[in-house]
């Protein structure tokens, strides 16, 4: 074999060696992306989500005023419910009866406490919670609440989170976790 053919087949022995490197290098490319994207998707399942579950009560609609069984929680996560309210912040409480109907259909309720809080940081808290609504879309209700044994306290079905004080990035976990997760969330 002349030295023009040596070079030649080795010229080819190194193109193939270097294809088949880059077509590894692509294989292992895709396979920890995938790796990746499974990681992330059993971690959304299996971390800990903020708050606690309550045991699921009872779906019955009733009239505002109606007796009822009694709320397993406060504020309540779920039971009896009479007419749901529109989203918003909202400076007087609202009946649990009106909240509770917008559990029941994926919305989030803020609850505030300004007790203990000088008049401008009552103005600031709810001025944070205002922000939140306004930066995180639809399904969402702020609402004071004066028997409130924490600062903030917020719910989705079936779920509380209690927090001693306002924490932008916790509120909003709680909502991208719990959002429309509900027995009816395509209800307005």
């Amino acid at each position: 074999m002349t030295g023009r053919a040596m070079n030649i087949r080795a010229v080819k022995h190194a193109k193939k060696k270097r294809q088949l490197l880059l077509w590894r290098m692509g294989w292992a490319v895709v396979g920890v992306i995938a790796l990746a994207a499974v990681g992330y998707v059993v971690w959304e399942v299996v971390r800990p989500k903020p708050g606690q579950s309550l045991p699921l009560q009872s779906r019955t609609h009733i009239q505002l005023g109606d007796k009822h069984e009694p709320y397993n929680s406060d504020p309540p996560t779920s039971g009896a419910h009479a007419g749901a309210v529109s989203e918003g912040f909202y400076s007087e409480p609202l009946p649990d009866e009106n909240l509770v109907h917008n559990l029941e259909h994926g919305y989030i309720v803020i609850s505030y406490n300004c007790a203990g809080l000088a008049g401008d940081e009552c103005r600031r808290l709810e001025t944070q919670i205002r922000n939140v609504i306004d930066n995180n879309g639809e399904k969402l209700i702020a609402v004071p609440r004066p028997t409130l044994d924490t600062q903030i306290a917020l719910t989705s079905w079936g779920r509380l989170y209690k927090l001693e004080s306002f924490d932008e990035a916790k509120v909003v976990e709680f909502i991208k976790d719990f959002r429309n997760k509900a027995p009816e969330p395509d209800a307005p």
